[in-house]
């Protein structure tokens, strides 16, 4: 199923880019009927609009569904259903290929989007931190047992290729002098390579920690591998196609797990303000 996944997401914003580029071409050459290739170019563009801002104007999280983008989408498909109708044969396979985009971001939203089944009992709350191993940006290795000495805030992200781990991270680094005024040690891992983990590292000015979990050994203690959940493609930019599931883990300074969120979406990450709340209501606990 996750190869599915992956293989449809790149395959997906593929489809929507040439779909709009050939659109847009149509529409300059006054190919007609025009309106149907207008409407053929806002099906596609809309969706594709969505990514364009997850990538440019990161946010860690979105609605569940995105509605203004797939009203856009959908009267752009009625637009082209409607000049097929008018005008036959002449329309060509356009409100076709409209309805085959609209059907693929509805299948984003609730197939692609969507990690069911998530919670695992590793991460019950009121649980020890399971033992692992992990790797320092320079090399040496680190057991999850050195995060007893004080409260940790454990942050599981995919990867740099992750416009949403990447603004959940920029959200900590902005929140970090209120979390280490509440004695927490924010720890950021991912099973990308430690060159990677240092660019990312390098964007922001606040010493959190960045450690890798080499061949995903911690995510699958943990329960929170994901299997080809990168998307296909990305593995020519030194990715491996195996990955992590967004996941928060919040200890205290015994090890106990005291929060875990193990979103069900992952363009769903919880706030910082959230973990703020959460530690002070905790301050005499951790």
């Amino acid at each position: 199923m996750n190869l599915l996944k992956s293989l449809f997401i790149s395959g997906f914003i593929s489809w929507l880019t040439l779909v709009t580029i050939y659109a847009f071409t149509q529409l300059a050459r006054g190919t007609e009927p025009l309106l149907s290739w207008l409407g053929l170019a806002l099906t596609a563009f809309a969706p594709l609009a969505f990514f364009i801002k997850a990538f440019l104007f990161k946010s860690a999280r979105t609605p569940r569904h995105p509605v203004e983008f797939s009203i856009l989408s959908a009267v752009g498909l009625a637009v082209t259903m409607a000049m097929s109708y008018r005008y036959g044969g002449t329309a060509g396979p356009v409100h076709v290929w409209a309805f085959i985009t609209l059907l693929g971001w509805l299948v984003y939203l609730r197939w692609y989007s969507v990690f069911a089944n998530r919670k695992t009992r590793e991460l019950d709350v009121g649980s020890p931190l399971p033992e692992f191993q992990l790797e320092t940006l320079e090399g040496h290795m680190v057991s999850s047992e050195s995060f007893r000495a004080k409260p940790h805030l454990l942050v599981f992200y995919r990867g740099n290729w992750c416009p949403f781990c990447t603004a959940q991270i920029a959200e900590l680094a902005a929140a970090y002098q209120q979390l280490e005024a509440l004695g927490i040690t924010v720890v950021l891992i991912s099973p990308q390579s430690n060159k990677k983990n240092r660019q990312l590292a390098a964007r922001f000015d606040v010493p959190m920690v960045f450690l890798r979990d080499r061949q995903h050994a911690a995510a699958k203690r943990l329960g929170i591998f994901q299997q080809w959940g990168t998307p296909m493609g990305m593995q020519v930019l030194g990715y491996d196609s195996d990955t992590v599931l967004p996941t928060v883990i919040l200890t205290d300074a015994q090890g106990k797990i005291v929060f875990a969120d193990q979103t069900d979406n992952y363009r769903i990450r919880p706030e910082p303000a959230a973990f703020e709340a959460l530690l002070r209501a905790k301050s005499q606990d951790i």
